[in-house]
């Protein structure tokens, strides 16, 4: 089913309202009080309104194939926590919450949170969703558009004060007691906010989140000389992107030329080798695999046989919804699902997750981080930069193919530049595979 965005940013706030009760439920059953598990002042828990709405786009098509919608809801909630985890320690300067715990191969407990998320996660597509689904549409489509509008300003306003909250002191987080350095610079926001209501707001949510997040951890490593792009950082990320995007697109054009004899361009992009789904795929494995690093290989194996096989299927789901476009197809492979994965592939994903994780990442990560702050900060913004102006251009493109096969391509002037400079030639040639959806 193809869903409007309207259902969509509907269906987000419903889950993680529906995730945050469920938290609040666990915890305040746990330790016999209420307890608020959010992180956001609001009763939202962001992370199950996302996977939720991931599994809803790109997962709906195994409907009826339960085991294989399970274990890829299981790879999904676990990839969302991971990344939430990263995502959130960088920004507040501090760790909120130990997602390893919740990592489905880090422990007994993450495998039973992980179990627990899959069924439930097909359950609630197969049952709860269509209900909320008949709820949205009992609604105009102005008055669902205004429950939306009001409550992303709601959820925006409570996101940005949290921000503004944990902004971190430099100086006092060099004093070495990360606690004192949170508590020092929360009374300094006090001052500075005295007699307003944002003062108010501030102490509310700050005690809340001592309450909520008693170990509050230092993950800045402020107090000693910082590397460059040191530990899992997103300018890490970056490169390895980059780095992984070139390689990856060098291995296929490679394998293509030994198994067919024939050379044929396997990159993403228009400029350059570059493949964008071995770069995704290499940061995805990278954040959510890196916490079994010390553990036994199977572990590594199985995480990257799910997390891929996965991955794969939602980076088909999500080409051919956005371009119209299938740009593989292993429909007459055995053992395929739905044409847009298949097990060997993910056995394969296994195999390369631990290489990857055991010996080329840390291996690449020193590399990275020898490169001397100043001329690692100009590169990473100036390849960034360059990388998003060229994905941006090679969606134009495709876009302008497709309009031009289906002979609905109007001639404006930006037509006209992507028709001269980018012709059904060039396009056919990048992406060789690409063929109707």
């Amino acid at each position: 089913m193809t869903y409007q965005i309207s259902e969509l940013v509907f269906f987000f706030f419903m889950y993680s309202f529906l995730g945050w009760c469920l938290e609040v439920a666990v915890l305040s059953i746990r330790r016999r009080k209420f307890v608020n598990p959010g992180v956001l002042s609001g009763p939202f828990c962001p992370s199950y309104g996302i996977t939720m709405v991931l599994c809803l786009i790109f997962l709906e098509p195994l409907d009826g194939r339960y085991i294989l919608q399970f274990l890829a809801c299981m790879a999904v909630a676990n990839a969302v926590e991971a990344i939430s985890s990263r995502l959130a320690d960088r920004t507040a300067g501090r760790r909120l919450w130990n997602a390893e715990k919740r990592a489905a191969l880090g422990s007994l407990p993450g495998l039973i949170y992980s179990l627990i998320w899959g069924a439930g996660a097909v359950l609630v597509l197969a049952f709860l969703n269509p209900l909320l689904y008949i709820l949205a549409n009992l609604f105009p489509r102005p008055v669902l558009w205004g429950i939306d509008i009001a409550l992303s300003v709601l959820f925006l306003a409570d996101l940005l004060i949290l921000l503004f909250i944990l902004r971190p002191d430099r100086k006092a987080l060099k004093a070495g007691d990360p606690v004192a350095a949170f508590s020092e610079t929360f009374q300094s926001t006090l001052k500075k906010a005295s007699g307003s209501f944002g003062q108010r707001l501030s102490r509310h949510i700050h005690l809340r989140l001592q309450n909520a997040y008693p170990p509050v951890l230092d993950v800045t490593g402020e107090g000693k000389k910082q590397r460059f792009a040191e530990g899992v950082s997103v300018t890490k990320l970056i490169w390895v992107f980059l780095i992984c995007a070139l390689l990856g697109d060098l291995i296929e054009t490679v394998w293509v030329r030994l198994v067919s004899d024939i050379w044929m361009s396997r990159s993403s992009v228009l400029y350059g080798p570059f493949s964008v789904v071995w770069g995704l795929g290499a940061v995805l494995l990278t954040v959510v695999l890196t916490p079994l690093a010390k553990k036994n290989d199977r572990y590594v194996f199985l995480g990257g046989f799910l997390l891929g096989g996965t991955y794969e299927y939602m980076a088909s789901v999500f080409t051919e919804l956005v371009f119209g476009q299938v740009f593989w197809d292993y429909s007459d492979m055995p053992l395929n699902i739905g044409g847009r994965t298949n097990v060997l592939f993910m056995f394969f994903w296994g195999l390369l997750s631990v290489v990857w994780i055991k010996i080329l990442y840390p291996a690449l990560s020193k590399v990275i981080e020898r490169i001397p702050r100043l001329t690692g900060t100009i590169l990473t913004w100036v390849l960034t930069v360059l990388m998003i102006i060229d994905i941006l251009l090679s969606g134009l493109a495709i876009g302008r193919y497709v309009e031009r096969k289906n002979g609905t391509a109007e001639p404006t002037a930006i037509g006209s530049f992507l028709d001269e400079q980018y012709p059904d030639e060039l396009v056919e040639w990048v992406w060789a595979n690409m063929r109707d959806a």
